[in-house]
């Protein structure tokens, strides 16, 4: 099991799964602010919450690869939109399975970018909604190569990262076409595994690291680590196997939050871009418990 989450206007959205799909919210002290809902498959099989993000009209776009579909929802769990993936399929504007998204922009103006699970030339799709356009991202910006195992995107402006967990790198895109790749130095002889990447807007990095070197980084533009924010551990202020990432960003530095989902996808911790952690809120599977009368 995994978990997915996404910060907007100090709201943490938090995506789980069990047998059942659950999506809920919380400020950035852990505590939670709505019922949140659950959801399945829409026939009644296994659904999952792998990827979020929150638009600008309020919906939550959640990637759902258990049902190969990416499906929008009310705050209030109303599902209100969708696109059915096709998982065998390997064609420009036709998804996978979807294991993450990104929401940019509003009303015609609005684009989806969609990563699919698994080695396909078009894991990373960009979907114009209003116009119903689609086109996909070259890996290493060649026309047949294949990204592996997309695990998360992350986007800011002209910039898309592409965080391939199967490839153990990440590729950076400008305006659409390839820039470049790197790949994170080996920690201790344990090769290091990025899971997500968190871009800030000086042009650095945050980026989580899984496997045996789990932590999470901080890197210039390049993708050269500066800092080590946290080591890997089941501890407050250390991280297990981080699943997401996620900014709030402030004019101060010192005001930054940094959002991370781990240990299964069943712990979501707050810290500063010095890595100091503000605490830890956990036990995110399953329906919220309504306090008793």
């Amino acid at each position: 099991m995994q978990g997915s989450l996404c910060v907007r206007d100090g709201v943490v959205f938090v995506g789980c799964e069990e047998r059942t799909a659950h999506v809920r919210s919380f400020d950035l002290d852990g505590r939670e602010l709505a019922a949140g809902f659950d959801f399945r498959a829409p026939d009644g099989g296994r659904a999952a919450a792998r990827g979020l993000d929150l638009d600008e009209d309020h919906r939550l776009w959640v990637a759902d690869d258990a049902a190969s579909a990416l499906r929008a929802f009310t705050l209030f769990g109303a599902e209100v939109a969708g696109v059915e993936g096709a998982p065998g399929g390997d064609r420009r504007g036709e998804l996978g399975a979807p294991v993450d998204v990104v929401s940019t922009g509003s009303d015609d103006g609005q684009e989806l970018l969609v990563a699919s699970a698994g080695v396909r030339r078009n894991a990373v799709q960009r979907l114009h909604l209003g116009s119903g356009r689609t086109s996909s991202l070259r890996s290493l910006g060649r026309p047949d190569e294949r990204f592996r195992r997309v695990r998360r995107l992350a986007r800011l402006g002209r910039w898309i990262w592409v965080t391939e967990t199967g490839a153990g790198r990440i590729q950076v895109f400008r305006d659409g076409a390839f820039h470049f790749a790197f790949t994170l130095p080996a920690a201790g002889g344990a090769p290091c595994e990025p899971r997500a990447v968190a871009p800030l807007d000086d042009g650095r990095l945050v980026v989580a690291v899984g496997g045996a070197a789990s932590g999470l980084l901080l890197t210039d533009a390049s993708g050269r680590p500066t800092a080590t924010l946290c080591g890997g551990g089941p501890g407050e202020g250390r991280v297990v196997e981080p699943n997401d990432l996620a900014l709030e960003s402030s004019d101060a530095h010192e005001g930054t939050r940094l959002v991370v989902i781990d240990s299964d996808g069943d712990r979501v911790q707050v810290f500063t871009l010095g890595g100091r952690c503000y605490g830890a809120f956990e036990g995110l599977r399953g329906p919220r418990e309504e306090p008793t009368p």
